[in-house]
C-alpha cells in the first residue's frame, strides 16, 4: 500500500462512526488506484457521503473521479475513481433493472424485496417509480442474481420487463406553515402537527436527517432547498420562504413527498 497517506487526517472532519467507515473504505480505493494505476469504484452513496467521499478526493492531485447513478438527476451514486492521467473511462458498474408495476408497488416493497435476498443497501441504488413501470438501479455484478432471485415483491408475483429507463416527474403535496423562526424543531413542530417537546425527543432519539446527515441539533437554522427526512414520517422539503406575518413570524412553503 502507498505509505505516504495520512489517514488521520483526513478523517478528523467526519465524527459519524459509520461514514467514517465509509470514508476509509474510499480511502483504501485511492490506495489501489495510486498503486496499480487502476480504475475502481465505490458502491452506491448517498448525498451526504458523496460530499465526505468529495473533501477526500479533492486532496489528491494524482487521480480523478466521476459520480454516475445511472441518470442525470440520481440521488444515490457510485464514484469512480481513476488516475488522473486518463481522460475518459468506461463507467459501467451501474446497472438498471426494469419491473411492470401493476400492484402499484411502494419504494418500500421494492427495497424489502431486494434487501430480503440478501442485498446491502450500498449495492442498490435508485429506484424510481413510474404509473406503469419501476426501474431499479443497482451494481451491475448483481444484475443477473437480482434478475433471476427476485420472483415477488410483496406478496405479488414481479414481472421483469426490457424497458428503457424514462425519470419520472416528481409530485408533492404542499403546505404552508408560520413558524417563530427557521430552527430544525420549531419547522418540524409544524411540518408533521406534534409539540416543540415531541419534535425534541424524536430529533435527541437521532430520527432525524438533514441533507440527509443525523442532526441531532435543536436549534439547528434551516435554509430553503434543505431536505428533512424523519423515521416513520418520510421526507420534508423546505421549498421557500414566502414572507413574513404580522406578527414578524416566518411564512413557509413545505413539500411532501406524494
Amino acid at each position: 500500500m502507498v505509505s505516504n497517506i495520512d489517514r488521520d487526517s483526513l478523517l478528523l472532519h467526519i465524527h459519524d462512526e459509520s461514514k467514517i467507515i465509509i470514508a476509509k473504505r474510499l480511502i483504501d480505493k485511492i490506495e489501489i488506484v495510486i498503486k496499480n494505476h487502476t480504475i475502481t469504484s465505490t458502491d452506491f452513496l448517498d448525498p451526504y457521503e458523496v460530499r465526505i467521499s468529495e473533501s477526500i478526493l479533492n486532496k489528491f492531485d494524482t487521480i480523478s473521479y466521476k459520480i454516475d447513478g445511472g441518470y442525470v438527476n440520481c440521488e444515490r451514486a457510485v464514484i469512480y475513481i481513476y488516475p488522473s492521467y486518463l481522460h475518459e473511462i468506461k463507467a459501467d458498474d451501474v446497472a438498471l433493472l426494469s419491473y411492470k408495476n401493476d400492484n402499484n408497488y411502494t419504494h418500500r416493497n421494492i427495497l424489502g424485496s431486494l434487501m430480503g435476498l440478501g442485498i446491502e443497501r450500498n449495492k442498490i441504488g435508485d429506484i424510481v417509480i413510474g404509473d406503469d413501470y419501476f426501474f431499479v438501479f443497482i451494481k451491475k455484478e448483481l444484475y443477473d442474481f437480482v434478475r433471476i432471485n427476485m420472483e415477488k415483491i410483496s406478496r405479488y408475483n414481479a414481472h421483469w420487463v426490457d424497458e428503457e429507463f424514462r425519470e419520472i416527474s416528481r409530485e408533492y403535496i404542499e403546505k404552508k406553515v408560520t413558524v417563530s423562526s427557521l430552527r430544525l424543531d420549531v419547522v418540524i413542530s409544524q411540518a408533521i402537527n406534534v409539540s416543540r417537546s415531541t419534535s425534541n425527543d424524536i430529533i435527541q432519539s437521532k430520527a432525524v436527517k438533514v441533507n440527509f446527515k443525523v442532526e441531532d441539533k435543536n436549534s439547528l437554522p434551516l435554509n430553503p432547498g434543505d431536505i428533512i427526512s424523519i423515521k416513520k414520517f418520510g421526507r420534508i422539503y423546505f421549498d421557500e420562504i414566502i414572507g413574513k406575518s404580522k406578527k414578524d413570524k416566518f411564512i413557509i412553503n413545505l413539500k411532501f413527498p406524494k
